[in-house]
């Protein structure tokens, strides 16, 4: 009987899934003759409303929006089928954009899709004995480190990275991650696009402001591309959308961004960026607080890829700011609470030792036989001083664990 139950289960898990495989394919089948019917039209269109954009960039751009859009459906499709783990395992496989499973302590993978195999150049085998650290170009393995320590394990992530191919040829990957629980881990699943053509057509394009804003539209980040000879910066939506900076208040001279850095970081700033161009160095990061148009300051994190001329001089920079201020104020926040717990510590070392000592003296020479009241009197008045120090150090401690509970800690 169990062995029926049994068949007509594997049965109908595989009526499921083919009925789930079924809705995708069709659902691709039906995204693709649509896209087939309406590219041409769109591209004319766009071409003749931007004719300023070059046909492969455009090309490139539709193309990219196509990806995303079926990416969309399929994962609308996934959420709303009851699909198995086995399905969830194919669509996770066959994604045509490299994604990967890695664990969240070790950083070891875990799963790697088809697409990831073929960008890297590894065996999905080599990937299982590998960590993420492996895959990223050699100078920013430590920056890795230490984003992966000051992000938050819950917070969906996005940003761009320098990724290592097995030939070693080193590429510019967006990544998009997020938690995940992966054989009763946590983990993390990251989808990794190659924008290296993106960046190299952006700096090579004639008019290069014009098609940089076009690239820098679909990224939340602030991107900037910094001609140094001229001093000029052409910047993408981010002073608007992450600042709230208005069009008309933006300028494209670099002092407009310098002169809004908080006062206590520009110089170290500053410093760093020239220190970073005397040693020739390709890429720089920093740190810093950004005056917002309602005068509040933001953490930003802002890295930069340093172009040079033949003669060494750096004449470009490219790069991307984010905000950070949600990671910041974490941060700050475990400090604080960090420096409260020392406190409560301290506390319990060392104020409460006196009243407790103080207490057990007392009793240890009070007369209990009373043959010496004026003596007892005196020792109780004594006893009572240090019970009242003693109920001083613990609502110190209550109030101090108040605080912690209620996240309402001292700066």
């Amino acid at each position: 009987m169990f062995a029926g139950i049994s068949k007509c289960h594997n049965f109908n898990q595989t009526i499921a899934m083919s009925y789930a495989a079924l809705k995708a394919a069709g659902l691709y089948l039906l995204l693709g003759i649509i896209w087939l019917c309406g590219y041409r039209g769109i591209w004319l269109f766009l071409s003749a409303q931007l004719p300023q954009v070059s046909p492969a960039l455009l090309e490139y751009l539709l193309h990219a929006a196509f990806i995303t859009v079926s990416a969309v459906f399929v994962y609308v499709l996934a959420k709303s089928s009851p699909v198995n783990r086995s399905e969830y395992r194919q669509l996770f496989y066959e994604h045509p954009v490299p994604m990967w499973i890695y664990d969240w302590e070790t950083l070891r993978f875990l799963a790697v899709n088809e697409a990831a195999v073929r960008q890297y150049g590894y065996s999905e085998e080599e990937f299982m004995r590998m960590s993420i650290l492996n895959i990223r170009e050699p100078s920013t393995i430590q920056q890795l480190l230490d984003d992966v320590k000051n992000t938050r394990q819950e917070m969906v992530y996005r940003g761009i990275w320098q990724h290592q191919k097995k030939n070693r040829e080193v590429f510019s990957a967006e990544i998009w991650s997020h938690s995940t629980k992966y054989g009763g881990r946590d983990a993390r699943l990251v989808m990794a696009v190659d924008v290296e053509a993106e960046i190299r057509s952006t700096i090579i394009a004639k008019d290069i402001g014009t098609r940089y804003d076009l690239l820098a539209k679909v990224t939340q980040d602030s991107i900037y591309y910094w001609d140094m000879i001229s001093g000029r910066v052409t910047r993408n939506h981010g002073p608007s959308s992450l600042f709230g900076y208005k069009e008309t208040d933006i300028q494209e001279e670099s002092s407009w961004w310098i002169e809004r850095i908080h006062p206590d970081d520009a110089g170290d700033m500053l410093t760093s960026f020239r220190e970073a161009t005397t040693a020739r160095q390709l890429n720089w990061e920093a740190e810093y607080r950004f005056r917002c148009a309602n005068g509040s300051y933001k953490y930003v994190h802002d890295r930069g890829h340093i172009i040079y001329n033949e003669k060494q001089d750096a004449v470009r920079v490219i790069g991307v700011i984010q905000d950070i201020t949600e990671r910041k104020e974490s941060i700050q926040q475990l400090q604080q609470q960090n420096e409260t717990l020392k406190e409560i510590a301290r506390i319990n070392s060392h104020d409460i030792r006196k009243p407790v000592a103080s207490i057990l003296g007392i009793m240890s020479v009070i007369d209990l036989e009373n043959n010496d009241a004026a003596l007892n009197t005196q020792l109780f008045g004594m006893l009572q001083e240090s019970t009242s120090e003693l109920d001083v150090m613990l609502h110190k401690i209550r109030d101090k664990l108040k605080q912690l509970r209620n996240g309402n800690l001292p700066e």
